[in-house]
């Protein structure tokens, strides 16, 4: 299994991701691209890709965040996001590849920031600060295309309303639904992401409040039961 170094130099590697990027003529070679450094991490290391796409986000120039954010277009078009696996919301961890067989779910960068803040144990989750700060930077990148960031807060809706999938809690879909809303209503990031810790705070402290906040997905025949 792959491991990472103990002082990753993510100046590097978000340049030869940018580099890798501006090298390549078109955004479907763009896309295997970034879909191939996702493989070569593999799932455990997944979380290093954000943080080179944070990095991007962070401390590239416009271009360069342009660049990243037209291979990410393609990507949603194609329903090829580059993705990373968890266990699904209330199963433990698989221990191998045959135990994880349907049990894990495929989650883009921003998702998988949003499960790992709201749904892992402590100390292995991300704080509310990281969480902002991360979610904020990928979110800045995806917004250099407009359209990146139209197809990203479609798909996000579409994932909050799909409980079957079993990724994502209750908790969790309520607070993103709040995220892809203002995001797709012209919020600003660092706004959008604060949007999603207030009501992932209101959800625990109230359970009932995103309970109510579903009603409509039970039928009133279903409700009398």
């Amino acid at each position: 299994m792959a491991t990472l170094i103990r002082q990753p130099n993510w100046a590097d590697a978000a340049q030869a991701l940018v580099d890798g990027c501006m090298d390549l003529a078109s955004d479907e070679d763009r896309v295997a691209l970034l879909i191939a450094v996702c493989e070569g991490l593999g799932d455990e290391l997944y979380p290093a890709f954000i943080r080179v796409l944070w990095f991007v986000g962070r401390h590239g120039d416009h271009a360069a965040k342009s660049l990243v954010a037209s291979a990410l277009v393609h990507a949603l078009r194609t329903g090829r996001l580059p993705s990373g696996r968890r266990s699904a919301w209330g199963a433990s961890a698989p221990m191998n590849a045959h135990a994880a067989y349907g049990r894990t779910r495929c989650l883009g960068p921003l998702e998988y920031l949003c499960a790992w803040h709201a749904q892992t144990e402590a100390p292995r989750a991300l704080t509310a600060a990281q969480f902002h700060t991360a979610s904020t930077a990928v979110m800045d990148l995806i917004a250099c295309s407009h359209e990146a960031r139209s197809l990203y807060c479609e798909k996000l809706l579409a994932d909050v309303d799909d409980p079957i999938g079993g990724a994502l809690s209750r908790n969790t879909r309520h607070a993103l639904r709040s995220l892809a809303t203002a995001w797709s209503e012209g919020a600003e990031a660092a706004d959008a992401s604060a949007r999603f810790l207030c009501n992932l705070q209101r959800s625990w402290s109230d359970p009932l409040a995103a309970l109510s906040a579903h009603a409509p997905l039970v039928s009133g025949h279903a409700a009398q039961l």
